[in-house]
């Protein structure tokens, strides 16, 4: 069975790819063109440091691209995380179907000791696709994967909250608006997405209550008050974050 190594460009993906990388494994980073530049960054410097290759695939036009050509009924949100089948599983999917035909593949996931609960509710939503998870079996938590990365000649140089897509939807409101204070021009294009989903007369939003263009004008009002971004978890967990 074709092994195939999850890389999402974060420090545990990274560290599993590390202790459990084989010739012949399948690293692959799906990549929704929302990553921060430091992420890219952190996957070449892993390239270059350990000599493992990163096949990198994305849906065509990127996140937007997936707007524009899905036709779906809403936007993704809390509910329906349609960037994560589409823009991660289904992509990863279509590559290994095109480059390596129809088989099993054995799909190694990044979630960590300390993550029972999404290594029992994670779904490949694929029935060829038998997930395993390395890190969670090795008994490896979050203190652990820092401490290694502190030991490291190289590292993901930003706060764990600008790990996936920037401004997803999944950090909550609050980390939104905090890291939008810092950088303000992350905003723009997920402003846009619902502009977008306005121009084509669906006006949908990835909050209910809420634009991503009024939580930049929380976030640039001067009474607010921001947190520091390594002090900073998500709201909710997500497939992507590995």
């Amino acid at each position: 069975m074709k092994r195939v190594i999850n890389f999402s460009g974060g420090k545990t993906s990274a560290l599993m790819t590390i202790l459990n990388y084989r010739d012949g494994d399948l690293v692959i980073f799906a990549d929704t063109g929302r990553e921060h530049p430091k992420t890219y960054k952190f996957i070449n410097d892993f390239e270059a440091h350990e000599g493992i290759p990163i096949i990198r695939v994305m849906f065509q036009g990127g996140f937007r691209g997936m707007l524009e050509k899905g036709g779906f009924k809403t936007m993704p949100n809390r509910v329906k995380r349609i960037c994560t089948l589409e823009l991660k599983i289904k992509t990863a999917k279509r590559w290994l179907r095109a480059n390596h035909g129809k088989q099993d593949y054995e799909w190694l996931v990044g979630f960590r000791a300390d993550e029972e609960r999404r290594v029992k509710k994670y779904n490949s939503f694929v029935n060829y696709i038998y997930p395993k998870f390395p890190l969670y079996e090795q008994g490896i938590d979050k203190s652990q994967v820092n401490d290694y990365w502190s030991k490291k000649n190289y590292t993901l140089e930003i706060p764990a909250i600008l790990g996936n897509c920037t401004l997803c939807f999944l950090k909550g409101k609050n980390a939104i608006i905090n890291i939008m204070r810092s950088y303000p021009e992350l905003a723009n294009e997920w402003i846009e997405d619902e502009e977008f989903s306005k121009s084509i007369g669906k006006g949908h939003t990835y909050f209910e209550d809420t634009t991503y263009k009024h939580l930049l004008m929380m976030a640039q009002n001067d009474l607010f008050k921001g947190q520091d971004l390594s002090e900073l978890n998500p709201a909710f967990n997500c497939s992507c974050t590995s």
